[in-house]
C-alpha cells in the first residue's frame, strides 16, 4: 500500500531588494502578517499564500459595513455636515441616525466618485502608521534628493569594465558590439549605465 504524502507548499521568501524590509521581516509570520504588522497594506488583492487569519468567524459577510455611533453627536448634524461626513466613508460603510426611541431616521453611506471627482480630489498627505514606514519613507527621500545608497552590480560592473577595455569612451562603437550589447542597448542607454557607474565610484 503507497502513502501519499503532500509536498510542503511553504516557500523560503529570498529578499533580492531592500535591506530595510529584510531587517524588519519575521520569518515565523505569513506575507499578509508581515504586511500589516509593518503598515505596507491592510488588504491585499487576490489571495496570498500562507492564509489569512479569522479575526471574526461567527460574523457573516455583508455588503455593508455600517456603524451605529452617539446618536448625539448624528443629531447635531446639519444637512451641510452630512454631505462633509459622507465624502469621509467609503462606499460599503455607512452611520445609523436613530431618534430617542432607536427608530432608524437614515443611514448615512459613502458616495462612489466619480473618475474625475477622484482626479479633482486635492491630495491630501497621510501620515505613516508604524515606525517601519516612516523610515521606509525617509530612505526613499533621501535617495530622491541623491542621498541614499547608489548600488551597481557586480555584473554590470564587468561588463562595463570590458567595453572600456575594448572600445575606451566610443560608445558607437559599443552599440555595434552584438556579443557585448546583447540587450541591444541604445548609445544613450549605454551613455547612462556609465554615467551612473562613475557617481556611485565618487560616491564610495
Amino acid at each position: 500500500m503507497l502513502a501519499r504524502k503532500n509536498a510542503d507548499r511553504r516557500r523560503k521568501l529570498t529578499f533580492k531588494g531592500n535591506e530595510y524590509v529584510k531587517a524588519n521581516w519575521n520569518k515565523n509570520e505569513t506575507l499578509i502578517q508581515n504586511y500589516r504588522r509593518l503598515g505596507l497594506l491592510t488588504n491585499l488583492n487576490g489571495k496570498a499564500a500562507g492564509g489569512v487569519e479569522v479575526i471574526n468567524p461567527e460574523k457573516k459577510e455583508e455588503t455593508m459595513e455600517v456603524e451605529e455611533v452617539a446618536q448625539d453627536e448624528l443629531k447635531e448634524l446639519t444637512e451641510a455636515d452630512i454631505e462633509e461626513l459622507k465624502k469621509t466613508l467609503r462606499p460599503d460603510e455607512g452611520l445609523i441616525q436613530r431618534d430617542d426611541e432607536g427608530n432608524i431616521i437614515q443611514i448615512i453611506t459613502g458616495e462612489r466618485l466619480s473618475h474625475n471627482d477622484i482626479l479633482d480630489a486635492p491630495i491630501v498627505p497621510v501620515e505613516a502608521k508604524t515606525e517601519f514606514v516612516r523610515g521606509l519613507e525617509a530612505q526613499a527621500a533621501a535617495a530622491a534628493m541623491g542621498k541614499g545608497e547608489r548600488h551597481v552590480a557586480s555584473s554590470e560592473v564587468q561588463w562595463l569594465e570590458k567595453l572600456t577595455e575594448k572600445y575606451g569612451d566610443d560608445y558607437e562603437a559599443m552599440f555595434w558590439d552584438k556579443d557585448l550589447n546583447r540587450n541591444q542597448l541604445t548609445v544613450a542607454q549605454i551613455k547612462k549605465r556609465f554615467k551612473n557607474h562613475k557617481k556611485v565610484m565618487a560616491a564610495k
